[in-house]
C-alpha cells in the first residue's frame, strides 16, 4: 500500500493526504491514473498472495490442533506454490482490471465496480485450490469458478457476515485490520471446507 500511494502521489503531484482527497473526483476519471493504478495493483497483489495463502495454511493447522505461526504466513513464497499463486492472482486482477477500465471509459463506471467484485466472487477459491488441491492456476481458477456457480447465495451470504463483523471489529471493538483480516479468510476457509473438505494431510 505505501508503494501504490507513493506513486500516485508521485504521478498526479500530491503533497498530502488533504490533496488526495480533494482531487479523488478527478482521479475517477483519469484514465490514465486508473491505468496506472491497475498495474501497480496486479504487481502487489502477485507478492501478497502467498501471504493469503498462508491465512489458509494458518486456519487449517489451527483446525487440525497442530502448532503454527506467523512465519507460516510466508510459508509459500517457494516453488512450487509461489508461481502458481502469483499467476492466478495477476490473471484475476488483469481480468477485473481490463473489465473495470472499458466500463469506466464508456461511463459506466458503477457497473464497471459490480463487475469487479463478480469477478473476485468468482476466483475466490483460487488460492485454496492451488495451495490444498496442488492444482495450476488455470485450472484452480476455472474450477474456483464452477464452485462460485454452484453456490452463489452460500458464498455470498457468508462473505458479506464475514465483512459486517470484519468492520464491528475495526470500527466498534478497535481489535486491528489484522484480526479482522484473519477473520475473514477464517470464513473464506470454513466455507471452502464445507463446499471441498480438504485432506488432512494437507498443506505440506
Amino acid at each position: 500500500m505505501p508503494i501504490t500511494f507513493y506513486a500516485i502521489f508521485s504521478y498526479m503531484e500530491i503533497s498530502s493526504m488533504e490533496e488526495f482527497v480533494t482531487k479523488s473526483k478527478m482521479l475517477e476519471s483519469d484514465f490514465n491514473y486508473l491505468v496506472m493504478n491497475a498495474v501497480i495493483g496486479m504487481v502487489l497483489s502477485a507478492f501478497i498472495a502467498p501471504i493469503t495463502a498462508g491465512f489458509y495454511k494458518i486456519n487449517h493447522l489451527a483446525k487440525q490442533d497442530k502448532d503454527f505461526g506467523l512465519n507460516n504466513l510466508f510459508d509459500y513464497y517457494k516453488s512450487p506454490y509461489f508461481a502458481p499463486l502469483a499467476i492466478s492472482t495477476i490473471l484475476a486482477t488483469l481480468y477485473s482490471n481490463i473489465i473495470g477500465l472499458l466500463l469506466v471509459y464508456i461511463n459506466l463506471p458503477l457497473v464497471g465496480s459490480m463487475m469487479q467484485i463478480f469477478i473476485a466472487l468468482l476466483f475466490i477459491f483460487s488460492i485454496p485450490l492451488i495451495i490444498f488441491e496442488k492444482q495450476t492456476a488455470l485450472t484452480a481458477m476455472s474450477n474456483s469458478s464452477r464452485i462460485f456457480v454452484k453456490h452463489p447465495f452460500t458464498i455470498i451470504t457468508c462473505l458479506v457476515f464475514a465483512f459486517i463483523i470484519a468492520m464491528l471489529g475495526v470500527f466498534a471493538l478497535c481489535i486491528g485490520i489484522f484480526f479482522t483480516v484473519g477473520y475473514f479468510y477464517t470464513m473464506n476457509y470454513t466455507v471452502y471446507n464445507e463446499i471441498i473438505p480438504i485432506d488432512e494431510t494437507n498443506p505440506e
